[in-house]
This record gives structure tokens, C-alpha cells and sequence, in this order.
């Protein structure tokens, strides 16, 4: 295993050289996915050190549903893996600049989360402070047409929401081997579509680099039969959800209104979307949520991935239902781009009846330890 990752290491830096020219963009996409997925793959084990040097391991016991003792700053590696796939083949725009900073803020605040435990008020400060530097560096959603005071604040609101709501809606979908970073990949490919789609050769590369980050960490934790090697952590999930919901406000996803613009990463990010809306009012009907903070500090087993247990699934199998999931419903996002309107709103009208279904269901794998 050290020779593989030794090879994985030399051949992942190898392919993110950027003397590659002349390729068509789907192979030099395809390129820096495989780039970040072997440095991934080959750092891994020093993330897997520095976590039992630091401590940072995650003991079995309680609501968690691993039987061995693990590291979890297996984020490390894929944070480590993005950025120097972006920075050995990008010129940084300045809109990236501020997606790369402000990804770096949240992941830091996350690693010290998992090594020593950050309250939650300081974490969503530190998200909210990155949030406003993705702003500042143009990174922003601009729909209501005026730059008037309210309007500008609006607006700051909705994107600070889309922020701060999909990294932790991401991050909640963190409990099982495998999930956050088959789910990422697949929510990046498919967003890596829209954009080859939609002629954006620069956000493509970006999401592949990002996917493959996501995708070099699977050999570690989808693992179904023994005990995972490492998990993520909070520091590469919260970077992770942090960068698709950057990459989501970067591109400009329609040309005909803003209707097809937003619905697109609305259906790819529809099944994170729905977890937190789900667990959200369910935990305030059932009483356990009284307050904002209550709510950013609750920790349940009532999440997708749970019911999907409770009613039989295995790990894996759970896996598959979300990812299809999110791969059904993308596959709605990328064609409502280019629909005429009456489509989109029956597109929109079936994700929406999916979902009511979908909840049903969440309600019938309700069982004794649910809580």
C-alpha cells in the first residue's frame, strides 16, 4: 500500500502539470479529475497521521454507526488535492481568488473543529465572514434588478442563506461510508455537464479538479465490509458543500431569465436541499428545535441516510438511493436550461411531488431510536 500511494502521489502530480495543451476541454477536464483524485488518494495517509498525532480520531459509541475507533481529518487530503490541481493549471480570475480564500477560511475553522471543538455561534461567524468575502470578490446573486440599499442587502441575504444553508445541509449528510464524497463528485459531474453545456470551459475544469478531490477519498472510507480507514471530518465536508455552493453562484447557468438560471443547481442541489428542510420541520413539530442555536447544535438520527437504514437498506444500498437520487433530479436541472417555461414548471412540479413522496417515506422509516 505505501508503493500505491507513493505512484498515486508522483503519477497524480504528474498528470496536474499543466503542459497538456491543445486538449479538448472534456479530456482536460477528465484530466484534472484523475489529477486530484490520485493526490488524494497518495496524502491520504499523511491526513490519516496527523489525525492520531493531533487526536483527532472519532470513537464509536452513541448515535455514531462505526464500530472502530477512526481518524477524521481524512478532508485534509482532499482540501490539500483541490488546491494544488486549481493552482498548477489556473490563471485565478479574481471571482476564484475569492472561492479559494474563502473555501480555505471555512475549511480551517472546520480542522480545528475536529481537532479540538469550535461552538457552533463561531463557526457560522467564521461562514458568514466568508461569505462576505466571496461578495467582495464578485461572487454574488444579483436578481432584483436595482442597486438600491434594500436590495443589495436582499440579496446578501438569499446568497448568504444559499452559502450557509448547502454547506451544512452537506455536512449533515455526512454519516455514512462513502455518501459526502460519492455525492459531491456526482453533484459536481453533473454540474461539470451544465457547464460544458451552457459553453463554460472554466467552471468545468474547476468542478472536475473539485470532484476528483471528492473521488480520491472513496478508497479510504467506502469501505462496507471492514472499518473505513478515515472519514472526512467536518473539514472536508464543510469544504466540499462550500465549494459546489461557490462554483453554483460563479456560473451564469441560463441566458433566457433568471427562472431556468436558478432552477438548475436548485434541482442538482435539490436532495441536500430537502434533508435540511425535512429534518428542520420535523424537529421543530416534535419540539426538539426551539431556537436558532438549538437548531445549529442538534444532532439526530432523522436524516435521509437514516430512514433509508431504517427501512431495511444497507449502508451501500443507501449510498446508491441518495446518489441516484441526486443524479435523477440533476438530470432535471440540466434540462430545464434550454425548456421552454411551461417544461421548467413541470419539471419543477415533479421534483416537488418526488419529494412530498420521498418524505412519506422518510415518515414510515420512523422507528425506536430514530432520535
Amino acid at each position: 500500500m505505501p508503493l500505491a500511494r507513493a505512484l498515486g502521489l508522483a503519477a497524480g502530480t504528474l498528470v496536474a502539470l499543466p503542459v497538456w495543451d491543445g486538449m479538448p476541454p472534456a479530456v482536460q477536464g477528465l484530466r484534472l479529475l484523475v489529477a486530484a483524485a490520485l493526490l488524494g488518494f497518495g496524502l491520504m495517509p499523511l491526513a490519516i497521521w496527523l489525525a492520531h498525532r493531533l487526536g483527532a480520531v472519532d470513537r464509536p459509541g452513541g448515535r455514531k454507526l462505526h464500530a472502530a475507533p477512526t481518524p477524521r481529518l481524512g478532508g485534509v487530503a482532499i482540501v490539500a488535492a483541490v488546491n494544488l490541481t486549481l493552482f498548477l493549471n489556473f490563471s485565478f480570475s479574481w471571482q476564484l481568488k475569492g472561492v479559494v480564500l474563502s473555501g480555505l477560511m471555512v475549511a480551517a475553522i472546520s480542522f480545528l473543529d475536529d481537532v479540538q471543538g469550535v461552538s457552533a455561534k463561531v463557526r457560522l461567524l467564521v461562514q458568514t465572514l466568508a461569505a462576505l468575502i466571496l461578495w467582495a470578490f464578485d461572487v454574488r446573486l444579483e436578481f432584483l434588478g436595482t442597486d438600491a440599499l434594500w436590495a443589495r442587502a436582499l440579496e446578501f441575504f438569499v446568497f448568504w442563506l444559499w452559502m450557509v444553508g448547502i454547506v451544512n445541509a452537506f455536512n449533515f449528510l455526512d454519516g455514512l461510508n462513502g455518501l459526502a464524497a460519492s455525492l459531491a463528485a456526482a453533484v459536481c459531474l453533473l454540474m461539470g455537464v451544465l457547464a460544458a453545456y451552457t459553453h463554460q470551459t472554466y467552471m468545468l475544469l474547476i468542478l472536475a479538479s473539485v470532484a476528483g478531490g471528492a473521488l480520491g477519498f472513496l478508497p479510504d472510507n467506502a469501505r462496507y465490509h471492514k472499518p473505513a480507514r478515515s472519514f472526512m471530518g467536518d473539514v472536508g465536508s464543510t469544504y466540499l458543500g462550500w465549494m459546489m455552493a461557490a462554483c453554483a453562484v460563479m456560473g451564469a447557468w441560463s441566458e433566457e431569465g433568471p427562472i431556468k438560471a436558478y432552477s438548475a443547481p436548485l434541482l442538482i442541489f435539490s436532495v441536500m436541499i430537502f434533508d435540511m428542510i425535512y429534518t428542520t420541520i420535523a424537529r421543530i413539530a416534535r419540539g426538539d428545535v426551539r431556537s436558532f442555536r438549538e437548531w445549529i447544535e442538534y444532532v439526530g438520527r432523522d436524516h435521509l441516510h437514516h430512514r433509508l437504514l431504517a427501512l431495511g437498506c444497507s449502508e451501500l444500498e443507501a449510498v446508491v438511493v441518495i446518489v441516484a437520487i441526486a443524479v435523477i433530479t440533476g438530470a432535471a436541472g440540466i434540462a430545464v436550461v434550454k425548456a421552454p417555461l411551461f417544461s421548467v414548471a413541470l419539471i419543477l412540479l415533479q421534483a416537488v411531488v418526488f419529494y412530498l413522496t420521498l418524505s412519506f417515506l422518510m415518515l414510515r422509516g420512523r422507528h425506536a431510536d430514530w432520535r
